[in-house]
């Protein structure tokens, strides 16, 4: 019932506006058999550099909509994530109610950013090379870091994972540090077999410095006042009390899979403490270690009976089956509704094609670019969610615009004659007032046309 939560909450997440433009790379890796690694798509970047360390997973995303469109993108990613988190929950020891509580009351902020989008590779990834390594078959890390390198940028946060599970590894076992360093230095020279080459190591530093600078909610650091990310600071205060009190319990012999979840999970609360998309991967190892030191303190045996688990068998088979007809169900319906909620059709088709009439060089907001992208490939953006081809300066200069609606200067500077705006935007105010043509509105958007040009 707990897989049936997650994979509700996953196939019915929104599609978010990256998700388009990876669509669109997708499409343009496989019609031109090449990887693009500078911008085509913008005309304030036209020809920059720009490090797609992503692009397997676009050409995989375009696969699944090419076989099966917009819901079976959106299944993939659903499968990803349930998948992972299938395998925390058979990490967690202890009674089922415990484990239901802990990695239910964890889901939650976890679960916030969820989507069809590169992310949910990283979410799989990360919790099978702790898999493997709970299972001792750690030689499959090379190649598993090979694809991850090539699918999102994440991988570096499962490279301080493994490294600091590999430590755990060695405090059991002296013998293994030679094993575990020559895995984790195969695993490290893997993330440089991409289209980025050594360079990778230098372009993720630097995509996530300027990403930093930006008021973008995932790269925010978590509020402590927010109440649905409370899980978070109750998982990492339990967490580094629960260590503290029993790291001679944790050095001991028998205590391996509790050692390894600790150790993965400490080293990555400091990249969750700092942004909020960190929080999943590091509550995907707090909820095993949380159950692992909570089982290591608790004295007796919590196993049920058989003759229990026996006269169980039937009901949990039948709530098993009512479950998955209502997710199945659930699923079926809203996709064939295409339920608004969903998102797969972010923006008018009456609003693209009053684009056609508009000349000249477009403005749009950082928000709305993936949308362009990909439903008016024939129009190239302002600005888009890729971030890493645009200059900081530029991406600063828009938030300054649609804070301030002051859009003159920029507007020359770009020879900008058309705009693609939401109505609460300043700039559409003033735009209007200045005698912009309006080629379409609605109560959410409108497009307008420079009548001078």
């Amino acid at each position: 019932m707990l897989m049936a939560v997650v994979t509700i909450a996953c196939a019915l997440s929104p599609m978010q506006s990256d998700t388009w433009w990876h669509l669109r790379a997708g499409a343009d890796i496989v019609g031109s058999h090449q990887i693009a690694l500078s911008d085509s798509y913008s005309h304030t970047a036209y020809g920059l550099a720009w490090p797609n360390h992503e692009w397997l997973s676009q050409v995989v995303l375009y696969g699944a909509y090419r076989a099966g469109g917009l819901p079976l993108v959106t299944l993939l990613a659903t499968a990803f994530i349930a998948v992972a988190w299938l395998l925390v929950w058979r990490q967690c020891d202890g009674p089922v109610v415990q484990r239901l509580v802990i990695v239910g009351l964890f889901l939650v902020p976890a679960s916030m950013h969820w989507a069809p989008r590169p992310q949910a590779f990283s979410i799989l990834l990360f919790e099978l090379a702790v898999a493997l390594i709970l299972a001792e078959r750690i030689w499959w890390l090379p190649p598993l870091f090979l694809c991850w390198a090539n699918l999102h940028g994440a991988v570096v946060l499962g490279l301080v994972a493994v490294a600091a599970a590999f430590v755990a590894v060695i405090v059991d076992d002296k013998k293994r540090w030679r094993p575990c360093a020559l895995v984790l230095f195969a695993c490290t020279i893997a993330t440089t077999l991409t289209p980025l080459g050594l360079s990778f190591w230098t372009e993720i530093p630097r995509s996530i410095a300027r990403i930093r600078q930006y008021p973008i909610d995932e790269w925010r650091a978590p509020a402590i006042t927010e109440l649905t990310l409370l899980p978070f600071w109750l998982a990492a205060a339990a967490l580094v009390l629960g260590t503290a009190v029993s790291w001679r319990m944790l050095l001991a012999t028998g205590n391996r899979r509790a050692r390894i979840s600790c150790a993965c999970a400490l080293a990555l609360l400091v990249p969750a403490a700092t942004a909020v998309r960190n929080i999943g991967p590091f509550l995907m190892c707090a909820a095993p270690a949380v159950c692992g030191l909570i089982e290591s303190r608790r004295s007796g045996d919590s196993t049920s009976p058989r003759r229990v688990q026996i006269q169980h068998l039937w009901i949990n088979a039948a709530v098993a089956f009512a479950t998955a007809a209502i997710v199945v169900g659930t699923i079926a319906t809203a996709y064939r509704q295409r339920i608004p909620r969903l998102r797969w059709t972010p923006l008018p088709a009456s609003s693209l094609h009053a684009l056609d009439r508009c000349p000249g060089n477009l403005y749009n907001r950082y928000d709305e670019g993936g949308y362009l992208i990909w439903f008016v490939p024939g129009r190239r953006v302002f600005l888009d969610g890729r971030q890493d081809p645009y200059p900081t300066s530029l991406i600063l200069d828009q938030l300054r615009i649609e804070d301030s609606g002051d859009y003159t200067a920029t507007f020359q500077r770009f020879q900008i004659h058309c705009a693609y705006l939401p109505t609460s935007s300043p700039v559409s105010g003033n735009l209007v007032t200045a005698g912009w043509a309006t080629l379409y509105r609605d109560p959410q958007w409108i497009v307008l046309a420079d009548p001078q040009s």
